[in-house]
């Protein structure tokens, strides 16, 4: 369980890498801004896997967690990019990641209140 959020996150960023080609920015240097912005959320995400707690109940609530958090910013990428494309996309792409890291603040914080009390 515990490789599996890793797993999750890594599918993620490399999808939303996919998606970043099919927007072909203009220059390499937006590229690159944009390819390490929309992999921030997974790479940060990861990060605080590796400082959390380590009982069962907090892994299945983080995988939970990077679960939720990945699929909203590829369903938002998908609808912006895909189904409703649309001059003002460019912005929706842009705060995708902001969007993400809002979502996985939130779901961090329930997620550690809600975890059950060690007796």
């Amino acid at each position: 369980m515990k490789t599996l959020r890793y797993w999750l996150l890594a599918l993620a960023a490399l999808t939303s890498l996919a998606f970043l080609y099919v927007l072909e920015p203009s220059s390499l240097a937006a590229t690159i801004f944009l390819g390490v912005w929309l992999v921030l959320p997974y790479a940060l995400l990861g990060f605080v896997f590796l400082f959390r707690a380590r009982e069962r109940s907090a892994i299945i609530a983080d995988t939970i967690v990077s679960l939720a958090v990945s699929a909203g910013g590829l369903l938002f990428l998908t609808y912006v990019i895909f189904v409703n494309p649309d001059p003002q996309g460019a912005i929706a792409v842009l705060l995708t990641p902001v969007y993400q890291l809002l979502a996985m603040a939130a779901l961090l914080l329930l997620s550690r209140l809600w975890r059950p009390k060690k007796a």
